[in-house]
């Protein structure tokens, strides 16, 4: 039995070395990374950008069930019921209907190596940030914003 998870996604013109123009992601149990396919991670989490987050989370939870937690002031995220997705709400500031956007966190164990495959991909990275939430030991975690090759977000992550 195998105990992993893949998604195909489509990235017109991308090359996974599979023949199929399709970006592999796979995932195993508890978040374990595949070492095949040359995949650099999983999607973590969708994330809606929202000036409310607290009144999202709340809206999608009494659809979907789950828990909303902020996990620092501006990010609310809804922790999942079994078998649903992680969904996050990030503050924008700005007025309702102003520029909401969406999109994936993806998670890696490498940075680095993550954004090579990205730009080998024809995708792009366009910035770094530093997380307001510490990593477990107290270091600073960061985090790398990048587009696909039509110029989609999406955000490299390492936890």
């Amino acid at each position: 039995m195998n105990p992993f998870r893949t998604v195909n996604l489509a990235v017109p013109g991308a090359s996974s070395g599979l023949g199929n123009g399709y970006l592999v992601l796979a995932a195993g149990h508890h978040g374990r990374m595949t070492d095949d396919a040359g995949v650099i991670g999983w999607i973590r989490e969708i994330v809606l950008d929202t000036p409310d987050p607290h009144r999202l989370a709340g809206f999608w939870a009494a659809l979907l069930g789950g828990s909303p937690v902020e996990w620092y002031p501006g990010w609310v995220t809804l922790e999942p019921p079994p078998h649903g997705q992680r969904l996050s709400f990030q503050g924008t500031g700005a007025a309702p209907g102003a520029g909401h956007g969406v999109h994936f966190d993806v998670l890696v164990s490498d940075l680095d190596a993550a954004q090579q495959r990205v730009v080998a991909l024809g995708g792009a990275c366009t910035a770094e940030h530093v997380s307001p939430r510490p990593g477990p030991a107290g270091e600073q975690v960061f985090w790398r914003v990048c587009q696909d090759p039509d110029g989609h977000p999406f955000c490299l992550v390492t936890r």
